[in-house]
């Protein structure tokens, strides 16, 4: 089963898309690079590289090109490389309701453990916090 979760956010949707395509920065990580519709994210010395590509309806996926996830014990540094984030967003009352599944972080990637934990604290908490007008804790290094 692959990596999903969902927020709820008093943000709305135009907001909440903002959010996660334009302001990384603030709630993943403070080293993103930009590039048209390709993101690469850093942490430490590791990277993801993302083609964020055209929204259809109210879903994004953002196929993953190249990863380099250093990540002690686990030795395929590639593992994200293939994998894609799909973001949907919907209304839901006067905010929005997110729901990030990261196709292919599953049990057959041997980062599953590390890579959710990743996910509960910068999706599930921190693009949370940012959305609600709380402080985020994006990765500083």
């Amino acid at each position: 089963m692959d990596y999903s979760a969902t927020i709820t956010v008093p943000a709305g949707p135009a907001t909440a898309k903002r959010a996660i395509c334009d302001e990384m920065h603030i709630w993943w990580t403070k080293r993103v690079e930009l590039d048209g519709p390709i993101a690469t994210v850093r942490f430490n010395n590791s990277h993801a590289t993302f083609d964020r590509g055209e929204p259809v309806g109210d879903t994004m996926r953002w196929p993953c090109l190249d990863a380099n996830m250093i990540i002690e014990g686990i030795p395929d540094t590639t593992e994200w490389t293939g994998t894609s984030l799909r973001w949907t967003i919907k209304p839901a009352g006067d905010g929005s309701s997110i729901t990030l599944t990261h196709a292919g972080l599953n049990q057959s990637l041997e980062c599953l453990e590390v890579c959710t934990r990743g996910w509960q604290h910068f999706f599930e908490t921190s693009l949370k916090a940012h959305l609600s007008g709380d402080a985020p804790s994006p990765e500083t290094r």
